[in-house]
């Protein structure tokens, strides 16, 4: 052996120990929403706009006073928001759905603001 160069070792092999990091694949950020928009979250956001619109109805028949109209028409607004938001997010959101009844969602959302609306004058 010669005086300066380093022993001669066997054939580099793979290590037994190393294990290569594992990187998840990149999600695009839509991926993240469409599990919060499940067909039990949809149901329970129809649900609960059908029956704040039911209340202000109901609030509006047996108010006599302005208040009381104002207030049925503020719970009647956010129970049509709470509903059309509900159709858009499940029409445009839920690509496992047919194509027609994500189609039907999003007509019906556009019928409901354009028909019924927010807020009565």
């Amino acid at each position: 052996m010669a005086s300066g160069q380093p022993p001669v070792q066997g054939p580099q092999g793979p290590y037994p120990t190393y294990q290569p990091v594992y990187q998840q694949p990149h999600r695009q950020p839509i991926e993240y929403i469409r599990p919060l928009v499940s067909d039990v979250i949809l149901a329970i956001g129809v649900i609960i706009g059908l029956f704040l619109v039911m209340l202000a109805s109901i609030l509006a028949g047996v108010s006599d006073t302005g208040s009381g109209w104002d207030i049925s028409m503020a719970l009647r607004a956010f129970g049509v928001f709470l509903l059309t938001a509900t159709m858009f997010l499940g029409g445009l959101i839920r690509v496992d759905m047919e194509k027609w009844v994500r189609v039907a969602l999003i007509f019906g959302a556009v019928l409901l603001i354009s028909w019924v609306g927010f807020w009565l004058y």
